[in-house]
């Protein structure tokens, strides 16, 4: 099995076409065809299904398709290692970090390795887990911090829990379930919603809801964006469910408080997802230490 044949079957399942396959990759088509027929015939399996139109991926195929994807990116962050070593840069890393702790936690690590690691190049990208995760699978990111959902993961992806974030009950001081010394959960069923759109972050609102034999409210106003919710929040009116680290600098300097609920506080494992085959690279070495040590508060309970 060769790279470049492995660029071929990509070239080809993402153009769907072989003559455009073959265009894209710089070789004719009878190249192209010769090429993939010796790598279907190595592997023992049909790759493409030929079409009237053009081909699509067998499940084998998918499955080739997947590996040579990370194949080929890996190849190229190769060449990118390689490229910045002789710039005196001794390291490339792909950081994807949660929506939740972009301005938190994780913002002092970047800073003090971008400050003391000058040797260490850094991509940032901030999105939401299920994005996040995506790219991981696919390569495009080396590392997240993130929370992480009671879902299994990959086999070939590494999860290493960091601590706990609480969740709390927040609203303007003004709101009047903000003068109840406690909040009944009925109050907060009846009550106006501003909450992440994320996924895993909907289920466990609508479960914390179901589990405790409450319908879910319908009165929700979703968004992905921290910096919205918050605003909103001020503005009044609304009810939110936060990690207390997020909304501690608005409790401090007033606008914001905590809600006292007759419920136990809802808590969240967060770490850190790799993939295996790179946890040993010495770019991630830094950034996994600084993570590491970053958390010890966090599991004192200090956030």
């Amino acid at each position: 099995m060769e790279i470049r044949q492995l660029r071929h079957l990509v070239a080809a399942i993402d153009e769907k076409s072989l003559i455009r396959a073959a265009e894209s990759v710089f070789i004719t088509q009878p190249a192209l065809t010769r090429s993939l027929q010796n790598l279907e015939h190595e592997l023992g399996v049909e790759l493409l299904k030929r079409l009237p139109r053009g081909v699509v991926a067998t499940e084998a195929g998918e499955t080739v398709y997947r590996h040579a994807n990370l194949v080929l990116k890996e190849i190229s962050t190769i060449k990118a290692d390689v490229s910045l070593l002789g710039k005196g840069i001794t390291g490339n890393l792909k950081m994807g970090v949660g929506a939740l702790f972009a301005q938190h936690i994780v913002d002092d690590v970047i800073w003090q390795l971008a400050t003391s690691q000058s040797e260490l190049n850094m991509e940032i990208t901030v999105g939401t887990f299920e994005g996040l995760l995506n790219d991981l699978v696919e390569g495009t990111l080396d590392v997240l911090i993130t929370n992480l959902p009671a879902v299994e993961m990959p086999d070939y992806l590494i999860v290493e829990p960091l601590g706990e974030l609480t969740a709390v009950f927040v609203t303007k001081k003004d709101h009047p379930l903000a003068q109840k010394e406690l909040c009944e959960l009925k109050d907060l069923e009846k009550a106006r919603w501003v909450i992440v759109d994320q996924p895993h972050s909907m289920e466990m609102f609508k479960q914390f809801f179901l589990s405790r034999g409450m319908a879910t409210p319908v009165n929700l106003l979703r968004t992905n964006s921290l910096g919205l919710i918050t605003s909103i929040l001020k503005k009044g009116g609304f009810v939110s469910i936060l990690p207390r680290h997020l909304v501690r600098e608005s409790f401090m300097h007033g606008g914001l408080v905590e809600l006292k609920v007759e419920t136990p506080m809802i808590t969240r494992k967060f770490g850190l997802m790799y993939r295996e085959d790179i946890a040993g690279r010495a770019a991630m070495q830094p950034f996994l230490s600084g993570m590491r040590n970053a958390c010890i508060n966090i599991k004192s309970g200090t956030l």
